[in-house]
C-alpha cells in the first residue's frame, strides 16, 4: 500500500505515468494509551494520541549530478490543549517534520519545518520516547514544561534550513539555522529571534556517541545548550548516558540522565533516572522510569510504564514537554507527579 496504491492514485490524479510517482511513500505510527496519572492534587484517567502521525515523503531521480529532490509533509495525530482536551482533538497537517530539500553525495538540504540538529543528535538514548518516562520531562528545558519555549531545546523549528551530511565512516554532522523561530517578514524585529543547532554523532560497532550545541538569539541575550551523550551495546543490553547544561544568561542548570533497555527476543524491560540540578534556590527534580513492552510483529506492539518526577522545594517539572500525549504538570511547585500507563502502536 504504502508506494503503489499512492503512485497509482498521484498519477491517475495529475495524468501522468504511474512510474513517475513510484517513489512516494504513504507511513505512519498510532500509539495511543490508557494513562493513570496524578498531578500532586488530582488524579485521573486519561486517553492519550503519543506522537501519532501520518505522513507522505518521497524524492526524485534529477538526473543530474547524482542529485535528488526530496520531501516531506507529515502530520500530527494528536490531541488538543485548549478548553477541551481530546486525544485526537488538535490533530494538524503540518505539525511535523516538513520540508523540500536536495540530497545527493554531499549529503541533504532540507527546507522548511524540522527537528534541530541538537533534538535529533540524542534519540537514541530515549529508551522511554513518548511515554511517560521520557527523559525530555527532565533534559532539554529549564524548569516546568511551560515555563517559557525559550528555555526549552527539544525543539520543531519552522524557517528552517538544515544540512546533514553523508556517513563518514561512521561520523556524521548535522547543522541548522532559523531565521526567526516567530516570524521573518519585514519589520523593526525581523530576525530578532533566530537560532542555530549544531552536532556529530559516530556510530560503529556497539558504540553510538553524540555532541550537540544550539543558541538562541533574543532580542538582548542569546540562550545556550550543549550535551554530551551516547549508548553502548553488550549482547540484549544497551546503557545511555548523557550531561547536558542550559544557560540562561543569568544563571546555568546541569541535568545528566542514565538509561538501560534489556531486550529479551520480542519482549524488552526498560530503566531510567534523570536528574536536573538547580537553575534557582531549591528547584532541582528526580525523574525514575521503568517499564517494558512486547512486540508482536515488526509493526504491531503493547507496552506499560510507570513514571515519577518528585519535585524539591520550588520545582515544578512535571511528565509534560514531549511527545508524550496529555502531559501531566505538576499542580504547584515542590509536587510529586507520577502516572502508569499501558499502550499499544502499530506502525505502516
Amino acid at each position: 500500500m504504502k508506494k503503489t496504491v499512492l503512485a497509482f492514485a498521484v498519477a491517475a490524479a495529475v495524468g501522468v505515468p504511474a512510474a513517475a510517482a513510484a517513489d512516494t511513500t504513504l507511513y505512519g505510527r498510532l500509539n495511543v494509551s490508557l494513562d493513570f496519572v496524578d498531578n500532586g492534587e488530582d488524579s485521573s484517567a486519561q486517553l492519550a494520541s503519543n506522537s501519532s502521525r501520518l505522513g507522505v515523503r518521497g524524492s526524485e531521480d534529477l538526473g543530474f549530478a547524482g542529485l535528488r529532490g526530496v520531501y516531506q509533509i507529515e502530520a500530527a495525530l494528536q490531541g488538543a490543549e485548549d478548553d477541551v482536551n481530546r486525544a485526537f482533538g488538535g490533530s494538524d497537517l503540518t505539525a511535523r517534520n516538513t520540508y523540500l530539500g536536495l540530497a545527493g553525495n554531499f549529503g541533504e538540504v532540507r527546507l522548511g519545518k524540522h527537528d534541530t540538529p541538537y533534538k535529533m543528535a540524542t534519540l537514541p538514548l530515549n529508551f522511554f520516547a513518548d511515554t511517560l518516562g521520557d527523559k525530555h520531562h527532565v533534559v532539554s528545558r529549564a524548569g516546568a514544561a511551560g515555563a517559557g519555549a525559550e528555555g526549552t531545546f527539544y525543539r520543531r523549528l519552522d524557517n528552517t534550513l538544515l544540512y546533514m551530511s553523508p556517513d563518514l565512516d561512521g561520523l556524521r554532522f548535522m547543522g541548522s539555522y532559523t531565521t526567526d523561530r516567530n516570524d521573518d517578514t519585514p519589520s523593526d524585529t525581523a530576525n530578532d529571534l533566530d537560532a542555530f543547532s549544531l552536532a556529530a554523532t559516530f556510530n560503529q560497532g556497539p558504540m553510538y556517541l553524540a555532541v550537540a550545541y544550539e543558541q538562541h538569539n533574543l532580542d538582548s541575550d542569546d540562550i545556550k545548550a550543549w550535551k554530551v551523550g551516547g549508548t553502548y551495546q553488550i549482547q540484549d543490553l544497551t546503557l545511555a548516558a548523557m550531561y547536558e547544561n542550559i544557560d540562561l544568561d543569568f544563571d546555568d542548570r546541569d541535568a545528566f540522565h542514565l538509561g538501560l533497555k534489556y531486550q529479551l527476543g520480542q519482549a524488552y524491560v526498560m530503566g531510567s533516572y534523570t536528574h536536573a540540578g538547580e537553575l534557582s534556590n531549591d528547584d532541582e527534580a528526580q525523574m525514575f522510569a521503568v517499564g517494558g513492552g512486547y512486540d508482536f510483529t515488526r509493526r504491531t506492539g503493547i507496552y506499560a510504564v510507570y513514571a515519577q518526577v518528585n519535585n524539591d522545594d520550588f520545582g515544578a517539572y512535571g511528565l509534560a514537554g514531549s511527545g508524550k500525549g496529555k502531559g501531566v504538570t505538576p499542580d504547584g511547585v515542590d509536587q510529586n507527579v507520577k502516572g502508569f500507563q499501558l499502550g499499544v502502536t502499530h506502525n505502516f
